[in-house]
């Protein structure tokens, strides 16, 4: 994990925004900062596309006590580990 990861993924968050208007009201919300540290913090190079998904569902309902189901944060996973991948 390195800062770019983080930019990216922040910025892979933000595009999704699954709190959607519910985002303005969350003063720290800082663009996901800290849902996109911890998403790559959990992630593994071992880890498959399907574990990269759910965490990225695990994080994003623990953070905001939402019910993201798997298949909404699939494109997110596909890109994320694309990302990984890359670099």
């Amino acid at each position: 994990m390195n800062e770019e990861h983080i930019a990216r993924v922040k910025e892979l968050l933000t595009e999704w925004n699954p709190l959607g208007e519910k985002s303005i009201l969350i003063e720290d919300l800082n663009n996901y900062e800290i849902e996109a540290t911890d998403i790559l913090f959990h992630i593994e190079k071992r880890h498959s596309l399907t574990q990269i998904n759910k965490i990225i569902s695990t994080v994003m309902n623990q953070a905001f006590g939402l019910n993201v189901k798997e298949t909404e944060s699939e494109s997110i996973a596909e890109k994320i580990a694309k990302m990984l991948k890359e670099k």
